[in-house]
Formats: C-alpha cells, sequence, structure tokens
C-alpha cells in the first residue's frame, strides 16, 4: 500500500527479494523509514546482492548460488581492514541502480570523499571506505558517464590503494590503481571473461589452459559488456 504499485517477493535464506512495479527508489525509502532495522542490500533491474557472514562455501549453499542463471557474477572474500566484521560491511557494495563494486586494498581519503558526496546526494548505510568507492562510481554516473569514464576518473580522486570489480546490468569492468600493488589477473575465452587475485581461483575453470592470461596494467580500465564489441581493454 505504501508503495502504490504491485509487489511481487520471494525469499532466499535471510534475504527477500521483491519485484516492484513503479518508482524503486520511493520503495526503498518506504523501507528505511518504516523498517529502519531492515538493511537494503540494492536496488535494480537486474543485479540482486546477496552477502552475509561465513565461508565461500557457506554462502553458496546458503543462497544457492549455483542454482541462478544471470550473464555475470561477482564474489568478495574480506579482510578487514577498515570496519568491523559484519554482513553490512562485507562486499558487494551498491549505492545505486544496478551497480556493485568490490574493492581490495584500503582508500585514505574516504571521510572527506564521503561527506562530499552525501552532499551530492549519495546514500551510504555504511562507515566502510569500499562503500565509498562504489558511491563514487555511482556519482560520476549519474553525471552522464559511462562505466569506464567514472573508473579513469576514480584514478584521481581515490586515494589509496585498490583493485576494484565493479558490475552493472550490462557487464562489468576491473581497475588498479597506478602503484598497482594489489593483486589482479584476467582470463579471457570466446566463452568468458574471468577476474580473480591468484591464478589458482582458475583451477576448475573450462578451457583455462586455452584462456587468454594477463594482469592489468596499472591505472588501466578493463570492461566488458554483453556483446563482443563492447569490450573496452
Amino acid at each position: 500500500k505504501g508503495v502504490g504499485a504491485p509487489v511481487d517477493w520471494f525469499q532466499n535464506a535471510g534475504a527477500i527479494v521483491a519485484k516492484v512495479k513503479g518508482d524503486g527508489t520511493a520503495a526503498r525509502s518506504l523501507l528505511s523509514s518504516e523498517f529502519p532495522d531492515v538493511a537494503v542490500r540494492s536496488i535494480g533491474l537486474s543485479i540482486e546482492i546477496l552477502k552475509d557472514i561465513g565461508s565461500p562455501e557457506a554462502i553458496s549453499e546458503k543462497f544457492n548460488i549455483p542454482g541462478m542463471k544471470g550473464t555475470h557474477a561477482i564474489g568478495h572474500t574480506r579482510m578487514a581492514t577498515e570496519s568491523a566484521v559484519t554482513t553490512d560491511g562485507s562486499h558487494p557494495f551498491s549505492t545505486g541502480y544496478d551497480l556493485c563494486l568490490v574493492h581490495n586494498g584500503s582508500l585514505s581519503n574516504h571521510n572527506r570523499l564521503r561527506a562530499y558526496l552525501k552532499k551530492q546526494g549519495i546514500v551510504f548505510e555504511t562507515m566502510n571506505d569500499s562503500e565509498v568507492a562504489a558511491g563514487y562510481v555511482m556519482w560520476r554516473m549519474q553525471q552522464g558517464k559511462s562505466l569506464e569514464e567514472a573508473l579513469i576518473a576514480a584514478l584521481d580522486d581515490l586515494d589509496g590503494f585498490y583493485t576494484l570489480t565493479v558490475g552493472t546490468r550490462d557487464g562489468f569492468a576491473v581497475v588498479r590503481d597506478r602503484i598497482a600493488c594489489k593483486p589482479a589477473i584476467l582470463a579471457e575465452t570466446d566463452d568468458y571473461v574471468a577476474m580473480a587475485s591468484e591464478y589458482r581461483a582458475w583451477a576448475s575453470l573450462p578451457g583455462i589452459k586455452n584462456a587468454r592470461l594477463w594482469e592489468p596494467e596499472p591505472g588501466e580500465v578493463y570492461a566488458w559488456g554483453h556483446t563482443a564489441h563492447e569490450g573496452i581493454s
């Protein structure tokens, strides 16, 4: 009734996935005001963020990740450096429609940047530095920049050490800071693109022996979309 539109929903472990006909932003505002103890993980037309505390195997089983279908997926195992070990502090982070971000590293200017982004209308749920990176990318995209352009701008505005992987409705992108002390590797075949922080993560991927493997260059943005001509390197 509060949304003023039909709502369909289903439960996945401790998460509720709601489908709303109408303004999703209004639904999120209603949840925040009426149910302050409910954390909204993501909002959009296609991306669902599911996260919790525990091992990757346990989380995958809990949310039945193997039973899902989609074009791309991003997962992250966090070593807490900037906030407590909580589900709220876990990755991925989202601050707007169909955007999720995972971050390996540490930002040194996140407090100042968070204050600035709040003035621009970006809403944050935690004090985690990685959420500031997600908020920054969304802010840049709200200004009309593409994902690639937003990440290029981030190289000048995000201080610290980081490798970022960002998922959108249409694809995903990877960027390392210009010093590039945080690891990242990429694999590409005719069937898929994969990113990880170490080669061992790819051991069981089909066709990995014939994949093109490389480390992203410092300060370069790598992005892929749903169609081959959208690939950028």
